[in-house]
């Protein structure tokens, strides 16, 4: 049980999970002090059910059959068995016959894989729910219901529960009852379709980032859903959170698609001069993480080779490299030889000195071992009873008023008779009637001098449904930069908050990337200031004075520079939660270092572990960047929760070296005697022969046929007598037949996505993985749709491009201000348009959503549609990452 002041202390979580995604969304919540009882079938009737490694000794396992994922995963809980009868299994073990695909061509229930696992069901968990304040589960559609732990029927009885529901596939299209494995949703969303490779393949990703990234997003929306419960009368909340959902967060900045005009790269990416892997004259390898233009610059003079831009093909441009083409494949070439000249020591020292960032490629064991990680409190070790000293991931997030801690792994107990497992205190909020009309909308709940929120302000994007999500009423100040800090405040605009972007007068430097800017802002308003100066400085003040919650990614010393020391800000605004993101982490000597999100690929073991020590391989999909901006709104979101119960504001503190630990949860978790670890090659595709992507007649399919009986199922699909020989049998099978000739046989199986066909794809398109967002400059833009379904209300309508200074005009009026006199002054701006479409209406819906049929792309090459920016948004824009740069330039940049 988890012995944690943390801000959720006297929160009871009741997780009924089969899968990894739920397992991690209870970790954290248990390291942020929730009471989490993780009710667990025994014995477990089906394949997908993760049981509890603990003890050893009664599971008849030793040190090499535990699982460190479920080690560390479980730890501060309290685990419960619940008798199978009492949970009214009925012994069928997985995907039901109403699996989507229809009734000849689909999963049935004889295949081995039922409509229900009977896990958890809600009439042998009566005691449990009935104490509970939210339930965590992650069953596909029809096993919650066979099961009798849907929302509806929940939520009758105990209305103040939050049902926060994890399925891995989501809740509609024809893979909704595949049960949960990264690889297929890997291979289902596209995302192994954009891990690089050096043939067209899909990639096995070896690390699950989608499931820890969806057990975060899970976890947030949980709290969200119990703020909104404190602030609405006593009310429960229901959420979906899938696999989906995670997916599109994982995949935002790369998959915005032109319906009017191109404006991002559908091919895969290439290495680019200025951001990739080099390796040394040792045989070691680092990563070049030198995006901003001034940043190459300074590598360049430093390594005495400035010519290189005079090249032909380069002419002076640097433009021209900027994208993939032979003068930036030239640049390419001279590199590796010049890198080859001397060891990874000696570039990284000559690199460092001239501010140029790079990063050595490293091990999981090293990056435990470092000063980075020590530093923020990033490895814990508790004591196993039987396994000794373990080591494990520290929590994600600091916490300065109400720490976050890692518990003890837990004891597992048999359910008492009565049900009752719930002990310690517990805060009730009374349950109120649902309100109704006016009453509906939130009065002001902030303590101290800020959050008193005037709700007049309404909705960035002017939706008439923002009062049913779960944060309306609630307000941020966004003072960050490039993504890893604007995906936080993404997060909490797309669950109902009113999020300010404030930002300089000539823009976040990231603009370059319009399409990352816009799905990082597309339900924020925005005004451009320049706090600098002394009425910018006013201006910011006055946005504090009536916010909740205010968030950056400055370098240390840069608030103390304008007057806003963060001593001064928690005096003066004692209830504003205070949320910091940065690179290496708040303390040690890198805290003021700049980082980008392939530098903690390559640092973390990321990278080893993909590509394996031969040819080390970050991701261009920015995992560490998307996964702060989770952790940074799930920290900011108990700080918050702590706050609303009585507390005070407090400083919340994530970095990307603390995500990449998280990310890696399972993998770093070490003890003696683990299991070796899985390590990948230049195009994985997947750990063995049942279990990865096969190549079939007409592209690819991923196949999981974990465990025995699985396997044996899967070879008897096919006719062949060994798993060496299923690659052949495969072979000349179209995906769709293969498909469900494996289901038929009670193997999960789905044809790996093709980027090209993510926008008409019929399962993503029933799970509304994306809708359609106006740009005034380049049309109709297609972009990840939301992050969360709540039970309630329609979730945001389609946003709007954030434009500089777009709402600086309104925020103005609302604070008291004349907006003429500071535009005249320099200290803000009004709209700046750019290049706009004829007949456009700047920041209104100008396109309604086009019918099914609709073709969702205008274009597949390379270049970045914005004339004025480097021809990059495909590029270094899809792994760019979320701190801001190094150089002077960018210093003032971070300085608003």
């Amino acid at each position: 049980m988890s012995t944690s002041p943390g801000p959720l202390r006297g929160v009871r979580v009741l997780e009924v999970t089969q899968g990894r995604a739920g397992r991690v969304a209870g970790m954290l919540l248990a390291d942020l002090g929730a009471d989490v009882v993780r009710a667990e079938l025994s014995p477990p009737v089906s394949d997908d059910q993760l049981s509890s490694t603990l003890p050893l000794a009664a599971a008849g396992a030793g040190a090499g059959g535990t699982d460190p994922g479920l080690l560390c995963w479980d730890r501060g809980k309290r685990v419960v068995r619940v008798p199978a009868g009492a949970a009214g299994s009925d012994g069928a073990d997985g995907l039901g016959a109403s699996d989507g695909l229809g009734a000849s061509d689909g999963l049935s229930a004889a295949d081995g894989l039922g409509a229900s696992d009977g896990l958890g069901a809600a009439d042998g968990l009566g005691g449990l729910l009935e104490g509970a304040d939210v339930l965590l589960v992650d069953h596909t559609p029809d096993r919650l219901a066979a099961a009798g732990l849907d929302a509806a029927t929940l939520t009758a009885d105990h209305p103040a529960l939050v049902h926060a529901w994890l399925p891995p596939f989501g809740e509609h299209g024809p893979w909704r009852e595949v049960p949960e494995d990264p690889l297929l949703l890997a291979a289902a969303t596209a995302v192994a379709d954009r891990y690089p490779a050096t043939v067209e393949r899909p990639v096995a990703p070896i690390v699950p980032v989608i499931t820890n990234l969806h057990g975060a997003l899970g976890a947030a929306a949980a709290i969200a859903g119990l703020i909104s419960r404190d602030r609405q009368g006593g009310r429960g909340r229901a959420v979906a959170v899938s696999g989906l959902h995670a997916a599109a967060a994982e995949m935002a900045v790369m998959t915005p698609t032109g319906i009017d005009q191109q404006v991002f790269a559908s091919q895969r990416l290439a290495s680019l001069p200025f951001w990739r892997t080099y390796q040394g004259s040792d045989g070691r390898w680092f990563f070049l993480a030198t995006l901003a233009p001034d940043q190459f610059f300074r590598a360049l003079e430093a390594l005495d080779r400035m010519d290189i831009l005079v090249l032909p093909g380069v002419d002076g441009d640097i433009q021209k490299i900027w994208g993939y083409n032979e003068a930036s494949a030239l640049v390419n070439a001279e590199l590796e030889a010049e890198f080859r000249t001397r060891p990874v020591a000696e570039w990284l020292d000559l690199l460092t000195s001239v501010d140029a960032p790079a990063a050595p490629i490293g091990t999981r064991d090293e990056w435990a071992a470092s000063d980075i990680v020590a530093a923020n409190g990033g490895i814990v070790y508790r004591e196993h009873p039987e396994l000794g000293r373990v080591r494990l991931p520290g929590p994600p997030f600091i916490l300065a008023g109400t720490p976050a801690a890692v518990g003890e792994f837990p004891e597992v107990a048999d359910l008492p008779a009565d049900g009752a497992v719930w002990s310690g205190a517990r805060v009730d909020v009374p349950v109120q009637p649902a309100p109704v009309g006016a009453e509906a909308a939130v009065a002001g709940t902030a303590t101290g001098d800020t959050g008193a929120v005037d709700t007049a302000a309404g909705d960035a994007a002017g939706d008439e449904d923002a009062d049913q999500l779960p944060l309306h009423g609630i307000r941020m100040v966004d003072a960050s930069s490039y993504l890893a800090g604007p995906f936080v405040g993404a997060l909490l605009a797309d669950w109902g908050a009113d999020v300010v972007r404030v930002e300089s007068t000539t823009g976040d430097s990231f603009r370059m990337f319009p399409m990352s800017v816009l799905v990082a802002n597309q339900h924020k308003r925005t005004i451009s200031l320049d706090i600098t100066r002394p009425q910018g400085r006013d201006v910011l003040v006055g946005l504090l004075s009536g916010a909740d919650l205010f968030l950056e990614n400055l370098r240390p010393g840069r608030l103390e520079r304008i007057g806003l020391a963060p001593g001064d800000l928690a005096r003066d605004f004692p209830g504003l939660v205070h949320t910091s993101v940065s690179a290496y982490g708040h303390a040690g000597q890198y805290a003021d270092a700049p980082g980008f999100d392939p530098v903690f690929q390559a640092r973390s073991g990321l990278a080893e572990g993909q590509g394996g020590a031969d040819d080390p391989t970050p991701t261009p999909v920015p995992i560490v960047d998307i996964g702060t901006g989770a952790l940074g709104a799930l920290g900011t979101l108990a700080a918050l929760f702590a706050r609303l119960r009585g507390g005070a504001g407090q400083r919340v503190f994530v970095s990307l070296a603390g995500t990449a630990g998280f990310l890696q949860s399972a993998e770093l978790t070490d003890f003696a005697g683990r299991p070796p670890q899985v390590r990948g090659t230049v195009n994985h595709l997947g750990p063995d022969a049942a279990h990865r992507y096969h190549r079939c007649a007409d592209g690819w399919l991923a196949v999981a046929a974990d465990g025995a009986a699985r396997r044996g199922r899967l070879c008897a699909a096919l006719g062949v007598a060994t798993e060496d020989e299923l690659g052949a049998a495969l072979a000349a099978l179209p995906t769709e037949r293969a498909a469900r000739l494996l289901a038929e046989h009670g193997v999960p199986a789905l044809p790996a996505l093709s980027f090209h066909g993510v926008l008409d794809d019929p399962h993503l398109r029933a799970n509304a993985f994306t809708h359609i967002v106006p740009d005034p400059r380049y049309g109709r833009i297609r972009i990840s749709r939301s992050y969360a379904d709540w039970r309630t209300g329609r979730g945001r309508q389609p946003g709007r491009a954030l434009l500089i200074g777009l709402d600086s005009r309104a925020i103005l009026a609302e604070l008291g201000f004349d907006a003429d006199e500071l535009f005249a002054a320099g200290v803000s701006t009004d709209a700046q348009l750019g290049d706009v479409l004829p007949g456009v209406t700047v920041g209104e819906a100008a396109y309604d959503e086009p019918s099914p049929d609709e073709p969702g792309s205008g274009g597949a090459g390379p270049e970045d549609a914005d004339p004025g920016s480097p021809r990059a948004e495909a590029t270094a824009g899809e792994a760019a990452s979320g701190e801001p740069a190094s150089g002077e330039a960018a210093r003032e940049e971070a300085a608003l």
